[in-house]
């Protein structure tokens, strides 16, 4: 079975984080001095990214893929200009939660009360400082804890542009669809398992007005979509179907498309005016068949983490 969860502060400079970022995998090292806590380290526990001055606070969190010492190769800055491995005890990152590096030093998570020795890179977090830290975070991340941790999407936004959705009354049948918030949160979990970086409600530009995708599923943090989710529980097909397609022109992301097994006839029907590029590339679902992928997901997740193979 797994240790108890560590949770564990990682300091560095903001140009550091930068580079850990963006890496195809995020990445962590230390110096040798940290061997202790480097082994006291273990797969699953959980890190909060600390980002100094002019930052001054936490700007994410994540938890340890895996860990192992390379002599070899040369990532940061630093490392690079003098030609040698500086910090060899290197762990990867699946992140979790982040803040757009823009937001950094505007919503990063203060905790300079917490009496910290900051001279020291990387320490273990009393409970105490956990609790509060959560407490804290949660009006940047949302609502969340070590048992919640990977829920909903890695990339936060404050702002939402919420889109006024149509009147209607629904069916009797449309009362048993999940909601589209607990959708949406469900799509962004199911890609951050699959080591994509997440974001609901992101912002694009139609040439006539300005809407959201529901989710997208990101490579990099600060890239274009990989995949572009709509969610449409209303029949309003049209709306979500330009999105996708716009983002399909734009990025080449991947359309798929989620709604009520009732509506796939007219996504059909519209698919053929559209350009067949486009209506090859387009995938539908429906709401329970994505709630079902991340229901197997956690499982398999929680079987990992159990025989420590993840």
């Amino acid at each position: 079975m797994r240790n108890k969860i560590q949770n564990w502060l990682v300091i560095g400079i903001p140009r550091n984080w930068e580079t850990a970022l963006s890496q195809p995998v995020p990445i962590w090292g230390l110096k040798p001095r940290y061997q202790v806590e480097f082994h006291a380290m273990n797969a699953g526990d959980l890190l909060w990214f600390y980002s100094t001055s002019p930052v001054g606070g936490v700007i994410g969190v994540g938890v340890v893929k895996d860990k192992y010492i390379n002599n070899v190769n040369l990532i940061w800055e630093e490392e690079l200009k003098r030609k040698e491995v500086i910090w060899p005890l290197r762990f990867r990152i699946h992140v979790l939660k982040i803040l757009p590096q823009v937001r950094w030093e505007i919503d990063r998570v203060k905790i300079n009360d917490f009496g910290l020795f900051w001279q020291i890179g990387f320490q273990p977090l009393k409970s105490e400082h956990v609790i509060e830290l959560f407490r804290r975070a949660r009006n940047i991340f949302g609502e969340i804890n070590e048992e919640s941790i990977f829920a909903g999407a890695t990339i936060m936004q404050p702002i939402m542009i919420k889109e006024k959705q149509p009147l209607y009354t629904p069916s009797p049948e449309e009362k048993l669809i999940i909601p589209h918030k607990e959708l949406q949160n469900q799509i962004a979990e199911i890609g951050k398992l699959q080591f994509y970086y997440t974001e609901t409600e992101f912002p694009i530009e139609l040439p006539s007005e300005k809407k959201n995708l529901d989710v997208v599923w990101k490579r990099e943090i600060d890239g274009v979509p990989t995949f572009a989710f709509e969610i449409e529980l209303s029949g309003m097909i049209e709306k979500a179907i330009e999105r996708l397609e716009f983002a399909f022109r734009k990025w080449n992301s991947r359309p798929r498309i989620i709604i009520p097994k009732e509506f796939v006839k007219k996504v059909y029907n519209i698919m053929t005016i559209s350009d067949k590029s486009f209506s090859q590339q387009i995938k539908i679902y429906e709401p329970k068949q994505l709630t079902e992928l991340l229901d197997r997901k956690r499982v398999l997740k929680t079987i990992e983490q159990n025989l420590e193979i993840y």
